[in-house]
């Protein structure tokens, strides 16, 4: 039970003196670290790419994103001297009887853009859905959580995007019936390739949808970015019955 927002930390999930961890409080995941004799709580999503905050470290007293190195100020939230993005913080409070974490009221969910993808892929027949989550596609994979919670399909993860190619296009020789694969930009897309091609060798139907990075830092300047567009080019004939299709910031709202 809470009582205006506050809810109580499991004891074994308070962290040591300089650890942070990702701990569930009321449904949601909060990065909860100890440095010093402070606790301090955070949203467990880094603003840069939604890095998992609990699941990074404390370095000289700054809490830092375990996907891109970005580091906060672990007890409110702030970004070292320069830097404008900040990270939500939470009240915490240690009771006699534990530690308790003040969370803002949850939002009501709006339908977004990879919403709509979805629904469009149900209506369309596909019920299984082979891919890994990642930074890039992550609004899209959340999208596919809500679905499935709706009974519309199926979500298989698997541990390398090439594996979730090749599941699609066997899910279609077998059935004939589509299936769709997914996967991060840059190097996790092109690990779909090969899957693909045997699905455009034997003609099976598959949907391949690869995650995006915001146009504003697209280029040739990031080290692990590619255009599949450029990528299905050099087949030099796109698969008659296999699609393509990049997604860009589909975590938007859909108006």
């Amino acid at each position: 039970m809470s009582q205006n927002g506050w809810h109580r930390v499991d004891p074994a999930d308070v962290p040591d003196d300089g650890r942070v961890r990702s701990v569930v409080v009321d449904g949601r995941t909060v990065a909860l670290s100890r440095c010093g004799a402070r606790l301090g709580a955070l949203e467990n999503r880094c603003p840069h790419q939604g890095g998992p905050l609990g699941e990074g470290s404390i370095e000289k007293g700054l809490l830092r994103c375990p996907w891109h190195g970005y580091d906060y100020d672990p007890l409110t939230g702030k970004p070292p001297e320069g830097f404008s993005d900040g990270v939500a913080a939470y009240r915490v409070d240690e009771r006699a009887d534990g530690v308790y974490v003040q969370l803002p009221p949850l939002r009501t969910e709006v339908r977004t853009v990879a919403d709509v993808m979805v629904e469009t892929l149900v209506a369309h027949g596909v019920t299984r859905v082979f891919g890994m989550v990642g930074h890039s596609n992550l609004g899209f994979a959340d999208a596919l959580r809500r679905a499935e919670q709706r009974g519309e399909l199926t979500y298989i993860g698997i541990r390398h995007e090439g594996a979730a190619a090749f599941a699609a296009s066997a899910y279609g020789k077998l059935t004939g019936r589509p299936a769709a694969c997914f996967a991060i930009a840059g190097p996790g897309s092109t690990n779909l390739l090969t899957g693909l091609y045997d699905a455009k060798l034997d003609q099976s139907p598959v949907v391949a949808i690869s995650g995006q990075v915001p146009s504003k830092v697209l280029g040739a300047a990031l080290s692990k970015m590619s255009t599949c567009l450029r990528c299905s080019r050099t087949w030099r004939c796109r698969p008659p019955r296999s699609t393509v299709a990049a997604t860009t910031r589909s975590s938007r709202r859909w108006r």
